[in-house]
């Protein structure tokens, strides 16, 4: 507790505990509120044995005890505007944090780097075959994500017209998604004119059939690019102004939950191709043998 917590409960006369032990809120609610009953009935026994009382200063108590019941609502507002501001905190650094995954390819130059992120070597082969879309999560797929958890989790407060919405922004972000499909397919279509053995390549030079080559790593780079914005703008839209606060948390754990079950998964999948012999994890490695 700070110092200001402390004075603020000597000044309502609660006194802090010298026992060493900290005390959560719940604790000095409870207290209090005993403390005011406990004074709320003295004060009218003492009423009922001194009739003479004057009434003004009946009423000064029943003044200071509306005093400190109003000093433990606002304590308890206090805390959980703390609360929820510590939330959202948590939910903008963890949103900072997919912008710099997703906007870090748009930086990528080398050719290494551009095939790195249409097929990211240190991913398992399923957890590839299970989520990348250009090297990545399709963004239908955490607009998906959002329905389920609103099917399945009664907690999960998504209202009518947040429904409509989502529903809106799944068809137009299935159709962003086709543009940069068929611009991808376009590449892939005409990639081997920009190889070195094709023929259009034997009548040049060695410089231009690499600037060729860098061109259409360059044209990869860009739909790469645009596919990763895609991304940020539906993860954005689902955490700012899709859902509120409670429901970002639920969605953030549970799309975390399952890339890094995905990721698990394609682990033992790739450890069991390279060392049959290793026993899989899965299947209760506390049993004796």
């Amino acid at each position: 507790m700070t110092r200001m917590d402390v004075a603020r409960l000597e000044e309502n006369g609660f006194e802090e505990p010298n026992n060493g032990e900290e005390l959560s809120w719940d604790d000095l609610e409870r207290e209090a509120a005993s403390n005011i009953s406990s004074k709320r009935s003295q004060a009218g026994r003492s009423y009922q044995q001194d009739s003479s009382r004057k009434g003004d200063e009946l009423s000064g108590d029943l003044y200071e005890l509306w005093r400190q019941e109003q000093n433990i609502i606002a304590a308890r507002l206090d805390k959980e505007l703390k609360s929820r501001w510590e939330l959202d905190e948590l939910i903008e650094e963890q949103l900072s944090r997919y912008q710099s995954h997703y906007y870090k390819s748009m930086v990528s130059t080398s050719l290494k780097d551009v095939s790195n992120l249409v097929l990211p070597t240190w991913l398992p082969p399923h957890e590839l075959a299970a989520v990348a879309w250009l090297g990545d999560w399709r963004p239908t797929s955490i607009l998906d994500l959002v329905r389920i958890l609103a099917a399945q989790n009664p907690s999960f407060s998504l209202s009518e017209s947040s429904e409509r919405v989502l529903s809106q922004l799944l068809r137009e972000i299935r159709i962003e998604e086709a543009v940069i499909d068929e611009e991808y397919a376009e590449i892939q279509a005409t990639c081997v004119l920009h190889l070195p053995f094709s023929p259009l390549c034997n009548t040049r030079s060695h410089e231009e059939a690499l600037r060729s080559v860098q061109e259409l790593f360059g044209n990869i780079h860009k739909v790469i690019s645009k596919a990763q914005r895609l991304r940020y703008k539906v993860l954005e839209l689902v955490m700012k102004k899709l859902l509120n606060q409670t429901d970002t948390a639920e969605f953030v754990v549970a799309f975390a939950g399952i890339q890094d079950a995905i990721h698990q998964f394609g682990e033992q999948k790739k450890l069991r191709k390279y060392y049959p012999a290793v026993p899989s994890p899965l299947k209760g490695s506390g049993s004796s043998s």
